[in-house]
This record gives structure tokens, sequence and C-alpha cells, in this order.
């Protein structure tokens, strides 16, 4: 059997149709939504009805440690052989997605399995995607951080950045986006859809380092896969759309630089918590 958990933040009608399109896969399973103090009584009620478990935070804590409290109530209410973490603005189409996990892991015994991603405006999957691999990576991006938010809490750099971005996407083409297109063992995997066994469960109750809010979570988990030598997969036998970005934009709406800003202060934080790691033997 197999746990689905669905991180619930404001956007209703994603998490909706994230539902129903597990809930036609084929095999059995269970669903898990973990709402992350957004939703009413009335909307508490309505997604009971369509799911097995609706666990309401008290507060919003975040990527990391929601996921985390949704996946110990299914491994202690359920104890399944795989756990499914997908983010709400995702959809499966796979009717036999089930199936592929499970042969695929009698294959290759993996810890953690990655989906190819497809995203709308995107060609290729993004996943895998390219890790921070060393300290020195990281302060190189945490350097590059910093002078973004600089830019973002100012109004006319704001302005001037949002110019140069425009000129560029006229005069430069984007590069052809390939990736994803055969099967990788020992690789980092995009945090919006990720698939645990059992026999990583029983190392780590803990599915994620719970220290982050938000980004660089697949980062946290590359350098535990590394250190442990654990078995990450990722598989383009199985698929999964994302829509991308759902639940911020929901949050913020029209203010970009607001936006942009909060994003940019989390991913400081996250990567500062990603060196700590790094750094630890």
């Amino acid at each position: 059997m197999t746990a689905f958990i669905i991180l619930h933040y404001k956007n209703i009608q994603d998490t909706k149709e994230c539902i129903q399109s597990i809930k036609k896969l084929n095999g059995a399973k269970k669903i898990v939504v973990v709402d992350n103090a957004t939703l009413n009584e009335k909307e508490r009620i309505e997604f009971q009805k369509e799911v097995d478990d609706v666990l309401c935070l008290k507060e919003n804590i975040g990527f990391a440690k929601a996921n985390n409290e949704g996946c110990t109530l299914a491994i202690q209410k359920y104890k399944p052989d795989f756990l499914v973490v997908i983010n709400n603005d995702t959809i499966i189409k796979q009717k036999n997605f089930l199936e592929k996990i499970f042969k695929i892991y009698q294959r290759k015994k993996f810890d953690i399995l990655g989906p190819k991603i497809i995203c709308p405006e995107k060609s290729g999957s993004v996943n895998p995607y390219r890790p921070l691999k060393n300290i020195n990576e990281v302060d190189e991006e945490i350097q590059y951080q910093k002078k973004l938010a600089k830019i973002y809490q100012n109004s006319i750099l704001y302005f001037l950045l949002k110019i140069y971005i425009f000129l560029k996407s006229k005069i430069v083409s984007p590069p052809i986006f390939k990736n994803g297109e055969k099967e990788e063992q020992n690789v980092a995997l995009h945090g919006c859809a990720l698939i645990f066994s059992q026999k990583y469960y029983q190392k780590h109750m803990d599915i994620f380092i719970k220290d982050t809010f938000l980004y660089h979570e697949e980062d946290l988990l590359y350098n535990r896969i590394v250190k442990e030598h654990l078995v990450s997969l990722y598989s383009p036998e199985i698929e999964i759309i994302h829509k991308e970005g759902g639940s911020l934009n929901t949050l913020f709406q029209k203010k970009d630089r607001q936006k942009l800003l909060f994003r940019t202060e989390e991913i400081i934080k996250s990567l500062e918590i990603l060196k700590k790691e790094m750094a630890k033997e």
C-alpha cells in the first residue's frame, strides 16, 4: 500500500485536482492532506469526505516540518510500503503509477525515487536537478541571493532589473531544455514529488531535515544521501505534472517584489542550514 502526503496551503482548487488524480490511480492507497493553518471548518469537513486523513496544523510551519507531520501520521497509522510526498499543484495521469513504483523498487531497492516532472512551460523534466555539492558552492549562492535581496528591497533597482530581464529575453533565445531522458542513480531529486521507501523511513522518521521553512530541502536530502550512502533514483518511467508556484502565487497575488524578497530571504536561511549540515562529520 502507498500513502500520499499532500501539503495544502490556501490553493483549494489545486489540492482538489491533485486528490482527484490520485483517487483515479489503480492500486491500494491512502491520502493524507496536511493543511498549513489555512482551512476553515467547512473546508476541512469537505476535504475529509474525499481523503483518508486531514491534518490541520495550528500554524504555518513550512514545507519540511509540515510534510514530516503528515508522514509520521501515515507511517504510524498505515505502515505503507511507500510514502509519496507531493505538492498540491501536481497531477498524476498514469493509472498504473503505483504498479510502476513497485516494479522499480523490486529492481533497484531505492531509498528515494523521483519521477519525471513535466511543467507546462518547459520541455524535458526538472528532474534530476543540479544540487549544491560543497560549502564553496553554498557560499557563492548565499552571496548571490544577498545581492538579489538588496535589489528587491529597492523599487528603482527592481524596476531596472525587470527592464534588463525583458530586454535580454528579446535578444537571447532561451536554451533548449533537455533533461530526464534516462534513468539515473545517486542524483538530487526535485522536492515537488518524492517517493520514499519503507527502507528509508525506517532509518529516518523525520523524512526531511526539519530546520528549514522553505527552499533547498532537496539539497539537504542529497547531502544526507551522500553521507549515508543511500540509494536515490530518478526514473522517467513514472510522470507527474507540476503547475509550479501555486501556493506562493495565492499568498502574494500581484505583489511581485514582496514575493521575490520573501523567497530570497527564505533561500538564504535554508542555505545557512545546508552549510551547517555539510560541515558536520
